[in-house]
């Protein structure tokens, strides 16, 4: 029991759907909702006033579908934009390895295979880093209103235009959970004049064959993109099969000031669960060194499939205004089942939901100027509607007669402005503020009857209704000191609501199901940092601090969520690159990061699953013009285990370093890549749990030692 019980703190929701409700429901909501007609009248009214001030352009332009203009980062904190070339020079196979390779940013797996089911965390955030830590794909959230991990599986590398990373920052202009900071992922899109191709294939150990494919069309007013990735592997551990797959397009019309575009995403991905590895002094129980590759839980597993439709139009003006009007319909659905292998399956658990999501995100950039500056403001509303059904059963067999079925509503308006200002040729200040209304609405049915109820410890939770606003701001300041240097101070006040899952849960007094309100958790952040680029040399100094109240938290003594006392993060970023000559560069990056409870019963400790020192380093060497070798070495610190908040169970998770490498060489026109990661196959996990009951218990999910992959690539230029 102790290991399920531990299971369910790492993966407790998956999610599936059952095609019960289309579009339509979601536009009543959006017509009747009072908040979004007054917001969308005044920014449809901004947009009017912008439109008559403004003339019309002729030239048609590809939009960036990102609020954040990359080469405006100046009084944004501490901001890092990772391009396709950046990706192409990394060893990074997945988006967790390549983010978790840069300051302040910690990627945690649980398995390691191929980015499924991992986490990224920004500063400090352990457990519940993917609710604090905001993943945007072009500018749309990512993040769902439930607990599930975002699945990074259906973001190939090979898609990726650039990543935007802001830290202690984001809420103002993509919204809650962006408290650590957000993650825009920016797609290719088709800006190649004429038609051309990528293909990609490779194969490597545990059985692992990939494919991944792109053409591009751009011929006059119209451009379409369209990519495909496709993935198969054994996985490290046993029952850890992964196949995944996934489609990705995008169509574009321009006409004089205006473009239209469409883009559609589709994914399927089907993944075996392997568990953990338990270690039981006691009992003379040592998984971790006897069976790591092992299982105990061979028929558990967690399948999701799902699309994106997001259709939309930009208009220019020769002013430099734009003005973005789309909309997103994005639907997913999981399976998960968690057997009980130790009563006969009298404990299983069989969850199959379905998520729904229609958003609204119009705004406009508009450049102007501000008592005689020059000044760039972005305005804009975003609405999010979410239907989360979810039914939860004794198994598969029984999944027709769910022991509970629920429903959530869960919907979310905003309005925003952020303003960027230049204060003579050396100061640059941002100003942001945003509102947020959210309205939840949640109800239950129970069935008594139904495979493996237990009316004496369960019942139907009472419905629940509830409604709040969450305010949000930013305001930054950067200083030109000299040519090469600057400076910058950063202030921000953040938020983040409540999942669907953290409503819905087991009362910890009776036992049975009850819909639980939370206080939305804030946070006011502060950053301080100076940049540095000179010729050769570049490198970035930050120092931030973080405090929050009422910290939304999962208890692993009563298995409930509350509002934790005020916890607080603070550290250092440090990053640095330099290119020693025309054939050799060097990067690299230290974070130290602190994350501690201030008050109540836990007060002075160190919130769990974070390590305090953290650092990579690597070099690109070319030494000839047609082959690169990239070398990477990763150090991640000890931290504490995840339910240890009290910090006494007597061992950490411990730390390791891992080397990885990867050769590349360009032979008419192909090109061929050997990767090797993990190179001294060390044996190493990001996340365990104690337990809450037993002196020197845990449990943990080892990670794959030494990993190799082989792939040859082509890429087509005009095509005929």
């Amino acid at each position: 029991m102790l290991a399920g019980c531990i299971v369910l703190t790492v993966i407790r929701s998956p999610q599936q759907t059952s095609h019960r409700h289309g579009v339509v429901p979601w536009m009543e909501n959006l017509m009747t909702n009072r908040v979004f007609r007054v917001a969308a009248a005044a920014v449809i009214g901004l947009l009017t006033s912008t439109a008559i001030a403004q003339s019309d352009v002729t030239e048609s332009i590809l939009v960036t579908a990102t609020r954040l203009d990359m080469t405006n980062t100046r009084a944004r904190g501490n901001t890092t934009i990772i391009t396709a070339a950046d990706i192409e020079d990394s060893t990074a196979r997945t988006l967790p390895e390549l983010l978790g390779q840069e300051a302040g940013i910690l990627g945690s797996s649980l398995f390691g295979n191929n980015g499924t089911l991992a986490s990224i965390d920004i500063r400090g955030f352990g457990a519940a880093a993917t609710q604090n830590t905001l993943i945007l794909l072009d500018g749309r959230r990512l993040n769902d209103v439930d607990l599930s991990s975002v699945n990074f599986g259906t973001i190939p590398l090979q898609s990726i235009e650039r990543i935007e990373i802001t830290r202690n920052s984001g809420s103002v202009l993509y919204g809650d959970g962006a408290v650590g900071g957000a993650i825009n992922i920016i797609t290719r899109k088709p800006e190649k004049t004429g038609t051309s191709a990528f293909l990609k294939a490779g194969a490597g150990n545990l059985d692992t064959q990939q494919l991944d494919a792109h053409a591009s069309h751009n011929s006059g007013a119209f451009a379409t993109f369209v990519g495909a990735h496709g993935i198969s592997s054994d996985g490290y551990r046993d029952n850890n099969k992964l196949r995944e797959k996934n489609i990705n397009s995008d169509f574009r019309y321009s006409h004089d000031n205006n473009q239209y575009f469409l883009k559609l995403d589709w994914f399927d991905q089907d993944l075996d669960l392997p568990g953990v590895r338990n270690v039981n002094p006691s009992l003379g129980i040592n998984q971790l060194k006897d069976d790591r590759r092992g299982t105990d839980t061979p028929d558990d597993y967690a399948d999701q499939d799902g699309y994106r439709i997001n259709p939309g139009f930009t208009h220019y003006w020769d002013s430099g205004s734009e003005a973005v009007i789309d909309f997103g319909y994005h639907k997913k659905n999981q399976q998960a089942f968690y057997g009980d292998y130790q009563y006969g399956g009298l404990y299983s658990n069989y969850v199959d939901s379905d998520l729904k999501t229609f958003s609204f995100t119009p705004r406009a950039t508009v450049p102007h100027t501000l008592f005689g500056k020059q000044s760039q403001t972005i305005v804009g509303l975003d609405y999010y509607s979410n239907d989360y059904d979810s039914k939860l059963s004794l198994n598969h067999s029984s999944r027709d007669t769910p022991i509970h079925k629920v429903h959530i509503d869960q919907q979310s308006t905003a309005l925003y402005a952020d303003s960027t200002t230049t204060l003579g040729t050396d100061i640059t200040v941002n100003l942001g503020a945003r509102l947020q209304w959210i309205r939840q609405k949640g109800k239950d049915r129970f069935d008594p009857n139904a495979p493996g109820a237990d009316p004496a410890y369960d019942n139907q939770a009472a419905k629940y209704n509830d409604s709040y606003s969450v305010p949000m701001f930013e305001a930054g300041l950067e200083k030109q000191l000299i040519p090469s240097t600057s400076a910058y101070i950063k202030w921000t006040h953040s938020a983040r609501v409540a999942t669907v899952d953290e409503l819905f849960e087991y009362d910890p007094n009776t036992s049975a199901r009850v819909f639980s309100p939370l206080e939305p958790q804030t946070g006011n952040g502060i950053d301080l940092g100076t940049r540095y680029r000179q010729g050769r040399y570049s490198g970035n100094a930050n120092a931030y601090y973080l405090r929050l109240k009422n910290e939304i938290h999962f208890d692993p003594v009563t298995f409930s969520n509350t509002n934790l006392d005020p916890t607080e993060r603070y550290g250092l970023e440090l990053t640095g690159a330099v290119d020693v000559n025309d054939r050799l560069s060097l990067q690299g990056n230290y974070s130290y990061m602190r994350s501690r409870f201030t008050d109540g019963p836990f007060e002075g400790n160190s919130v769990p699953l974070v390590p305090e020192n953290k650092a990579s380093l690597s070099g690109i060497w070319q030494p000839a013009d047609a082959t690169d070798l990239v070398v990477a070495v990763n150090y991640v610190d000890s931290r504490y285990f995840d339910n240890d908040q009290s910090n006494r169970f007597g061992e950490k998770i411990p730390s390791y370093t891992t080397v990885d490498a990867k050769l590349s060489h360009s032979y008419r026109g192909y090109r061929m890549t050997f990767e090797v990661n993990n190179i001294f196959a060390e044996e190493y996990y990001e996340y365990g749990a104690s337990s809450t009951f037993s002196a020197g218990v845990y449990n943990a999910y080892p990670l794959p030692e030494r990993t190799i992959l082989f792939t040859v690539a082509k890429e087509f230029g005009k095509l005929p």
